[in-house]
């Protein structure tokens, strides 16, 4: 699945028109992580893979190293299977953002939506996530949401929106300045 177009008026993904495609299908593919990724009280498995019963070990474990989430993981006492506390207490911000980001990837998601995913975090954790998404972008379709500049260096196009509307659009030199 590829970017969204608007041609003549209607939206095409992949050159199929939005109308004619399988929503279920189409939605199924997205991945979507927050601004806070919320965890649930349970294991780092069930918060990424939510519990569903067609998702074992190995799908889990690659997708927290796709997210950079392995090395924290591993090191602890019970790894996937630690409890994560309540709300991910447990955790540190980047490491829940990480998780998050393993979640939206568990399912094999061919666009991902970061929505401010790095806000609340420190610029050493942020640079860490950007790396990881980066690694990520050359398989997948990456949509980062952010008011942090320094989030959207590394991204290959920059739409720049004031006022609802765009103001600007190009590479993120040209959108962002040097």
């Amino acid at each position: 699945i590829g970017l969204l177009h608007p041609v003549h008026g209607s939206v095409l993904i992949d050159k199929v028109p939005l109308q004619d495609l399988d929503m279920l299908r189409w939605r199924r593919s997205i991945g979507y992580v927050p601004q806070e990724t919320v965890l649930l009280h349970d294991s780092i498995f069930n918060n990424v893979s939510l519990a569903d019963p067609e998702i074992g070990e190995v799908d889990v474990v690659s997708a927290l190293q796709a997210a950079e989430a392995w090395a924290f993981t591993e090191k602890l006492p019970e790894g996937i299977h630690s409890n994560v506390g309540e709300r991910g207490g447990k955790l540190s911000g980047g490491q829940r953002q990480r998780i998050g980001i393993a979640r939206a990837l568990y399912k094999d998601a061919n666009v991902i939506i970061l929505d401010e995913a790095t806000s609340a975090l420190d610029n050493l954790t942020e640079q860490a996530i950007i790396d990881a998404i980066g690694g990520l972008s050359k398989s997948l379709t990456i949509i980062m949401i952010a008011h942090r500049l320094t989030t959207l260096k590394t991204c290959s196009r920059v739409i720049r929106l004031l006022h609802g509307s765009v103001a600007s659009d190009g590479p993120p030199q040209l959108v962002l300045g040097s």
